[in-house]
């Protein structure tokens, strides 16, 4: 075990890569965490306000930050797994094996209710994808589904827009207005991550498809096309119509996450079907 300050993490036990940093297994104060490293000369500021900003059952949880010579450290919550391993192939060394899932209506409000919560902080996440919504398992293996990964996330004024410089993200995971305007559009809307959203939605309640096709290099060009050709595979009536209001091609048009809660819960309170 490496030992920091306050934190401790074993460099022998990665538990992902990203980007800009790795992620090891770790403790702080004697519990299990997820230790995230940087290059400091890779850090942005803007993760770690966000995460000090954000409290939510559904967000995962930032317990301590340290540098330590070239690095900066970033004690999180552990989780098991993030969304996709759940759709690995059975011989798979990582594919989730844990506990089940919750149902899918408390799974998707989950969701829904954390990007609520993160936008309602004056922040957007930029990099809504499967990989950066994590499967946590309690001491009495309860799940809970939390948005995880704030290195692109950036504050947005009180209309919900911010200056875009240049194109950020997962291509396959992108609203089209940043697919199509990225060079010349000069302010982005929160509402991009609702269109993310709604890709994970879809993703997860079609088992592991992406809404807008199965061939990588073709869902950018199906995405600004506006041809989600997967929809069909979601079973709900009721989850299709509230996605495809996600998907809309058109952000002035599309609902905003704080809309989508509320779609949920008048969905449960006339208890149909999810």
């Amino acid at each position: 075990m490496l030992k920091l300050q306050r934190i401790e993490l074993d460099p022998t036990d990665r538990l992902g890569e990203g980007a800009h940093g790795s992620v090891f297994s770790g403790k702080f104060n004697n519990e299990q965490i997820a230790v995230k490293r940087v290059q400091l000369i890779d850090t942005d500021e803007r993760e770690e306000e966000a995460l000090q900003k954000l409290d939510h059952l559904n967000v995962v949880k930032l317990y301590h930050i340290e540098n330590h010579d070239a690095f900066k450290y970033f004690a999180l919550e552990l989780c098991s797994a993030s969304l996709d391993q759940l759709f690995l192939g059975e011989s798979h060394l990582k594919k989730y094996r844990g506990p089940q899932l919750p149902d899918n209506f408390t799974l998707l409000f989950q969701l829904a209710s954390g990007l609520e919560h993160i936008h309602s902080k004056n922040l957007i996440h930029r990099d809504i994808k499967p990989e950066n919504v994590l499967i946590h398992v309690d001491s009495v293996q309860k799940v809970t589904m939390k948005w995880a990964d704030f290195g692109l996330s950036k504050p947005v004024n009180d209309r919900g827009t911010f200056t875009l410089s240049g194109l950020k993200g997962t291509n396959n995971w992108m609203a089209p207005e940043l697919l199509k305007d990225a060079a010349t559009r000069t302010r982005g809307n929160v509402t991009s991550d609702v269109f993310g959203e709604g890709l994970v939605f879809g993703y997860y309640l079609s088992n592991g498809k992406h809404p807008y096709g199965t061939v990588v290099w073709e869902i950018p060009s199906n995405i600004v096309a506006n041809n989600p050709v997967n929809i069909d595979e979601i079973q709900s009536s009721f989850a299709r119509e509230l996605i495809q209001k996600m998907l809309e091609s058109d952000f002035k048009k599309r609902i905003t996450s704080l809309e989508v809660v509320q779609h949920l819960q008048s969905i449960k309170i006339e208890n149909r079907n999810f």
